[in-house]
This record gives C-alpha cells, structure tokens and sequence, in this order.
C-alpha cells in the first residue's frame, strides 16, 4: 500500500477508482466558495437543516461541506451534484441508496478544513481535528484513550504529548465512524497506540470484535490532525487539495 500527500491536481483526475484505492480530498473553507450555488444543489432536507443552525459559522460549515460532498459523489458517479440522492445508514451515517453503494465515502470538517474519502466496495471513515493549543484534553483523556494509552502519554512530554493526543483521537474518530457505530463503542475502549503506520484497531474488552480495518494518519500539517480508516488494507490511498475552477454555471469546472 502507498500513500500520497496532498497535492492539488493540475488536472481533474479520472473520477474513477479502482477497487483497491481510496481518494481523500481536501478542501479549505477560507477559499471564495460560491454559497447561493452550493445552496441550490442540497436536498430541502439539507436546506432545513442547514438554517436549523442557531450560529452562522455552523450553517457556513454544514453547506459548504455538504456542497461538496455532493460536487464529489456528482463527479465520481457521472451525474449532476443536485440529482444525487442522500440516504442515511446505520446511526445516522450518510450513505448512498443501494443501487449506488458501490460507492463509500464518508467526510469530516473541522474550522476551516473539510475531508472526504471515498473508496469502492469497503467503507471509509476519515476525521479532522484542529490541534487547540488551549484545549485541556487532560479533562477529557479518560474518556478518549484506553488505560494503555494514558500510561503512554504519561511518558511523553509536550508538544509530543498533546499532539499524539489529538493523532490518536482522530484515529478513534474515523474507525467509529467507519463501522457506523456512533456512541456504541466508547473511545476508551478502542487502543490504537501500537506506533504503527497502517495500524488496526485493537478493542480493550473482549465482547468487542476487531473488524481488522486498517488506520492511517493523514499530513495535516502542524494546526490539524487527520485519520482515515479503511475497510482492509487498501492498495493506493491518493489525496487531493480542493481548488475551485470556475465555470460559466457559477460552479467549478471539472470536466
């Protein structure tokens, strides 16, 4: 398995994947992103939902990062983005209807970062964090990590600890994510702290089955942590910076 950092793509790519690849794209929030379009491409679902939010910046968030969710399933699957239906799985986990589930993806936003990983036949999950300087994570480690892991950063000092903190974290995100478990599995009940590159989950409690999905840390950068995790080791993982190319309809030009 090779995995490549993020590259913005001088041309579109393909919009095809092969079975054994996984494409991450990701996009940054602080770009001109044009709203009325992406509006006009949600479900009246995802409109409702979208003027739900008490605070802008969560409206903001939530439509831009569904925008394009639906511009990137719109281009992998050969159709318009506002055409493609949006149903919900296991806990509320978006997904495709039956007749398109060849297709996976899942996504995640934080601040000003939005990923999406989409792959063939296996699930994704995939998370982003913004590594808060002032977050007091300390309040919060018996909630996120094993007893292990507590042990292991113990033994760490900062700034290695916070972030391998965060690391781990997204880790735990993305693999609950990926199974759809939602609250079921509680955070500390999953160890990820092998040290590993491609990694796999390892429950604490016995009454709980490793999938044996693989997990993967993602280059974020110094501000954000990121994860993905795949159902099985995947060949290829390619990422993707978002760049917006604009075309006569007010949408990026992708063809």
């Amino acid at each position: 398995m090779t995995t490549e950092g993020f590259v913005t793509p001088i041309q579109p790519p393909s919009w095809s994947l092969s079975d054994g690849d996984v494409h991450v794209w990701c996009a940054d929030l602080r770009e001109q992103w044009p709203e009325s379009a992406l509006y006009s491409l949600l479900s009246e679902d995802e409109r409702v939902r979208a003027w739900s939010f008490a605070f802008e910046e969560d409206r903001r968030r939530y439509l831009h990062a569904r925008g394009f969710l639906r511009i990137l399933l719109g281009n992998y699957l050969g159709r318009s983005p506002g055409s493609v239906r949006l149903t919900t799985g296991r806990n509320g986990k978006p997904c495709l209807p039956p007749d398109n589930r060849v297709l996976r993806f899942n996504i995640s936003h934080a601040r000003v970062l939005v990923l999406c990983a989409l792959a063939r036949e296996r699930e994704v999950g995939v998370d982003v964090e913004w590594r808060d300087r002032k977050f007091l994570w300390r309040d919060v480690v018996a909630y996120i990590c094993s007893e292990r892991e507590q042990t292991a950063l113990s033994s760490l000092a900062e700034p290695v600890q916070s972030d391998t903190f965060f690391s781990w974290w997204t880790l735990k995100e993305a693999y609950v994510k990926a199974l759809g478990a939602g609250l079921e599995l509680p955070l500390n009940r999953i160890d990820v702290a092998d040290g590993l590159e491609t990694r796999f989950a390892a429950p604490v409690c016995d009454n709980l089955t490793d999938h044996r999905w693989a997990m993967l840390t993602l280059p974020m950068g110094s501000d954000y942590a990121g994860a993905l995790v795949t159902e099985g080791i995947p060949a290829r993982v390619r990422c993707f910076q978002w760049a917006w190319v604009w075309g006569k309809s007010g949408l990026p030009d992708r063809k």
